[in-house]
């Protein structure tokens, strides 16, 4: 067996940074610089750490959209084990919400990932809890692919990131002109009133409260109907809309092919090819949160009829990650 021995070689019997190593049978002599293992593990620990926190940071940008996180709701409304809503929110309206979930910086980040199963999962347990107990998924088509649209199964399209716009929805097959693309009878989700709509706000996680500020819509389904509050639980609410007319390839029609504001089912205004983005104009719906039930509604304050004007910035926010602004003057 051979034993190494290491020692410190000097000119005058010191210390030097050179060092001979010898063998028990003097076969082998050699002098060098010293080296020390600690620098290349601290190196190599110092790379590995340059490698993960852009990855660490990047999954706590996004873990409310893939972890149980997501289960951590703002307030609690039904009992005493989360923090308990202001007592004025029931009159809060639309950009309150916004404002105090602050909603913008995260709605502007357009790396934002498609919402996973659980997400959806836990939108609906929220829904259930608070608005509605008796809506449930499609039985054959998840969330996540969006529902079942007719016998031919889902509807032709799918979710994914949009260059500048975020989540999107794109062709899933060439689609020719006048067809079918997204039914809103069998994917949007009507509230009750605007009460309603307020307690499903206060009952999500932060995220997922601002994610529905931005698909909350107002439309009336009929004229001189009521103006409703909707939104849905399915990717079918991140269709975006078109940065130019010319861009818009679909469109709610009638029964009798024409546009109409009333309607919740698009059809192709052209043929649209595969893994083409499906577009819309949000202008084809009128935004009131005034007349929904979802603006500032100060508590025992009246006002004079028809004296009073009040002009409000809205979102039109049909079905998209974007969101085109405008002055909506209501009495």
């Amino acid at each position: 067996m051979t034993i190494t021995h290491r020692r410190i070689v000097t000119a005058h019997g010191g210390s030097s940074p050179h060092e001979s190593t010898e063998t028990n049978d003097d076969t082998t002599k050699h002098l060098g610089r010293k080296h020390s293992t600690v620098p290349a593990v601290t190196t190599l620990l110092l790379i590995c750490l340059g490698l993960l926190t852009p990855i660490i940071l990047f999954g706590r940008r996004h873990r409310d959209m893939s972890s149980s996180h997501l289960r951590q709701p703002i307030y609690n409304i039904n009992d005493n084990d989360g923090q308990v809503p202001p007592k004025d929110w029931q009159q809060w309206g639309y950009f309150r919400f916004r404002k105090n979930f602050n909603c913008d910086e995260y709605l502007n980040d357009a790396t934002k990932p498609v919402p996973d199963m659980e997400y959806w999962d836990t939108m609906l347990e929220v829904y259930n809890r608070v608005v509605d107990p008796t809506y449930k998924f499609d039985d054959e088509v998840p969330p996540t692919a969006g529902y079942r649209l007719n016998e031919n199964g889902a509807q032709p399209y799918y979710a994914k990131l949009s260059p500048d716009k975020g989540r999107g929805l794109f062709a899933s097959r060439d689609i020719q002109k006048g067809e079918i693309i997204h039914d809103g009878n069998k994917s949007d989700i009507v509230f009750p009133d605007g009460l309603s709509w307020k307690r499903f706000m206060v009952a999500l996680p932060r995220k997922m409260a601002c994610d529905q500020s931005e698909w909350t819509f107002t439309q009336r389904f009929e004229e001189g109907g009521p103006m409703r509050v909707a939104s849905s639980l399915n990717i079918a609410i991140l269709m975006n809309e078109g940065d130019t007319l010319e861009e818009v390839n679909v469109q709610p029609e009638d029964g009798n092919g024409n546009p109409s504001e009333y309607s919740v089912v698009f059809y192709a205004m052209r043929d649209i090819k595969k893994d083409e983005e499906i577009l819309m104009d949000y202008s084809d719906y009128d935004t009131n949160y005034v007349a929904a039930g979802i603006e500032y509604q100060p508590q025992k304050q009246k006002e004079p009829k028809n004296e009073v004007q009040e002009k409000h910035t809205v979102r039109r926010c049909k079905y998209g990650g974007r969101c085109r602004e405008r002055a909506s003057t209501t009495l």
